[in-house]
């Protein structure tokens, strides 16, 4: 097994995909610790909306809760093509948090929920900047719910499958720096829910060696009531810019493949090894279909993203230092799912490298509090304005991206 395991890493790792995108990470602070190499983790239930093939070993008569929040802060600057002026991003916040419970209802299945906030950004730049007519700021929200079900097939095998119910919003903001008003503005908000699947298969080939694999599916957020607004508009404008329009768009979230191995070198140190792909190719265009609004008729508005499918790496470690505390590092490579030539300040990513540290500490025999910080350095990337294109709503100039990631949780057993 350790051989076909060792074959196997390669191929996952060679795979010429892209990844990266508005993840929020891992989500808990136990896992985020890791660096996110929990497919085939135990030691938290966080690993739930990782893998559900987990939750057959969570199976005696205890109820395991974990809980906590996460913060993330990405920071981006531009330096103009042709003004050479840098422009940093306002510093914004994206709060998240997560909620886990699992329960044996015999020696054989068990019971689960996962409440996440696994992918999301919020991107603010300053109102008079060079590409405020491309976008001044734009946020998105999504909210997972997962029940789940795992069965223990035997001593060391065990499945998992969850529901997922989505629930996301997202907003933008941008001037119509086309009119002389300072103060013209478009304007959208809409939110919508859709549905999924992940399932997951955990085993072991002794005491030492354990693999898991999951798969959850893509996620369409239907987002049927929407509103577009816009301010500061010329009248003979009207039907270009109507002062209030419904839209309908839809939203897709990625489907994530994942392949784990989790080791344990010694009896205080286990090693964690993930290989992701997630599906971010069906993320192709941003595409608002407006209602007709008084002398504006029904229109289509696409913005090309062209995303490409996702490949991670993740390795993480884990230290038992004494009878109460437990150290953590990760180390990940993410590369990204967004071509040069589709570049858009609205979300700005690229290939990143991180780094995460994390600790669980006892506080009694069945409570433990955990705390996990992770960053994340982001390639130069450079974007150019294709004038043939007007689907590409861009600025030219070069961006650079870091992200700060914080968590801070409890997990308790009754």
């Amino acid at each position: 097994m350790r051989l076909l395991l060792l074959f196997l890493a390669p191929f996952f790792s060679g795979l010429t995909a892209a990844a990266g995108g508005f993840d929020a990470g891992p989500q808990g602070a136990r896992v985020l610790g890791l660096g996110g190499a929990s497919t085939a983790y135990i030691g938290s239930i966080a690993g739930l909306s990782t893998n559900p093939g987990l939750l057959g070993q969570w199976g005696d008569s205890l109820l395991r809760v974990s809980l906590g929040g996460i913060g993330q802060v990405r920071r981006s600057s531009f330096i103009g093509q042709d003004s050479y002026q840098r422009t940093d991003q306002d510093l914004t916040a994206q709060p998240g948090g997560y909620f886990y419970a699992t329960r044996g209802l015999g020696p054989r299945l068990s019971v689960g929920l996962a409440l996440t906030t696994p992918y999301g950004y919020h991107t603010r730049w300053p109102s008079t900047w060079e590409g405020r007519s491309v976008v001044q700021e734009s946020q998105l929200d999504t909210y997972f719910a997962q029940p789940t079900v795992g069965i223990r097939l035997n001593d060391n095998f065990s499945a998992g499958v969850g529901l997922v119910y989505a629930f996301g919003k997202y907003r933008q903001r941008r001037a119509l720096g086309q009119y002389d008003d300072p103060a013209a503005r478009s304007e959208l908000s809409g939110s919508g829910s859709g549905f999924g699947v992940n399932a997951g298969l955990y085993g072991r080939t002794g005491d030492n060696l354990a693999f898991g694999i999951s798969y959850r599916s893509g996620v369409e957020l239907e987002m049927n009531n929407g509103v577009a607004t816009a301010t500061g508009v010329p009248d003979r404008d009207a039907a270009l810019y109507p002062a209030t329009t419904d839209f309908n768009t839809q939203i897709n979230l990625p489907s994530t493949l994942s392949v784990g191995i989790a080791d344990r070198v010694t009896k205080k140190l286990l090693l964690t090894f993930d290989f992701t792909l997630s599906g971010w190719s069906t993320l192709d265009s941003l595409n608002l279909d407006l209602a007709a609004s008084g002398p504006a008729p029904a229109r289509r508005l696409s913005t090309a993203r062209r995303y490409e499918d996702a490949l991670a790496f993740r390795v993480g470690a884990e230290y038992l230092v004494g009878p109460k505390l437990t150290v953590l590092g990760g180390f990940r490579y993410d590369e990204t799912p967004i071509r040069d030539e589709f570049i858009n300040p609205e979300f700005i990513d690229a290939n990143r490298l991180g780094a995460s540290a994390g600790l669980s500490y006892q506080l009694g025999a069945r409570l433990a509090l955990e705390a996990a910080y992770a960053y994340d350095y982001g390639q130069l990337r450079t974007a150019r304005v294709n004038q043939t294109d007007a689907r590409v709503a861009n600025v030219s100039g070069t961006y650079r991206t870091a992200t700060h990631t914080a968590s801070v949780g409890v997990a308790v057993a009754f």
